[in-house]
């Protein structure tokens, strides 16, 4: 299990890799986090947010609006407005193991409340997940591996998404952790490396869930300000020569053992 100091569903804001460890009954886990990206082609703005809830020992919930969203080319109309919401329920198999580690299977929708074409595609999208979590000395590991139904807007031709994440986290002291993963996603157009846009046929359409190959590496730092309440910061960068900065916090309340 995860060092009794760590957040029992920590990966939600942390990481995008998820752990295969269920909320407990009752508690919930609240985070966010300021995402900013840099590109050559412009910059974008993202306000997530992450409310879990502990449903039984063995289901959690996770609601995950956005509540702002921009989208700022060098080239090419603005857009600003909210993001898509998606909605995952987990059902832990099994719990981890000395030698085996804790399993858990998830499905997830993207529901598209997203009302700008240029944040949002506009279609409903389905991902089924398997995670698996392990602890090995001070490093809790995780590995994902899903696969995306996506909707099909009108005029674009696309493919559905083979997705993998791992992602580790390491306890450097009581109060401080670091972090890192990698993960990403086939081409929806069928090559890895695509790039991002060029699958977009409709001019209306320009979501990064209709894009070429992504792979992205990821690092951070964790600090507990107290037992249930991390700030955090991660940065990231991608194939498309991309770099995120991600200041987030988590909270984590509630439940009954």
């Amino acid at each position: 299990m995860l060092l009794a100091l760590l957040p029992s569903k920590m990966f939600a804001q942390v990481l995008e890799t998820e752990e295969s460890k269920p909320l407990l009954q009752g508690q919930f886990e609240v985070g966010t986090g300021l995402e900013f990206q840099v590109s050559k082609e412009g910059t974008e703005n993202a306000l997530p947010l992450a409310i879990e809830y502990g449903i039984s020992k063995k289901f959690t919930l996770l609601v995950e609006p956005v509540g702002f969203t921009s989208i700022m080319p060098k080239q090419g109309p603005h857009a600003k407005g909210i993001g898509d919401l998606e909605i995952t329920l987990f059902y832990q198999i099994c719990s981890e193991k000395k030698v085996l580690p804790s399993i858990s299977i998830s499905g997830e929708v993207k529901i598209p409340t997203a009302k700008n074409t240029q944040i949002g595609t506009g279609k409903t999208d389905y991902t089924p997940f398997l995670i698996m979590s392990k602890t090995t000395g001070k490093f809790f590991t995780s590995v994902n591996l899903s696969y995306t139904f996506l909707g099909k807007p009108s005029g674009v031709d696309v493919s559905n998404l083979f997705n993998y994440a791992i992602g580790t986290i390491f306890t450097a002291s009581p109060k401080s952790i670091l972090f890192a993963e990698v993960y990403g996603n086939t081409s929806a157009v069928g090559g890895a490396e695509t790039p991002e846009g060029t699958v977009v046929t409709n001019p209306n359409i320009n979501s990064q869930e209709i894009s070429g190959g992504e792979t992205v590496g990821a690092f951070g730092y964790g600090y507990y300000l107290k037992k249930e309440l991390l700030i955090s910061l991660g940065i990231s960068y991608d194939n498309n020569n991309a770099i995120l900065f991600r200041p987030g916090i988590e909270w984590k309340f509630g439940g009954k053992q």
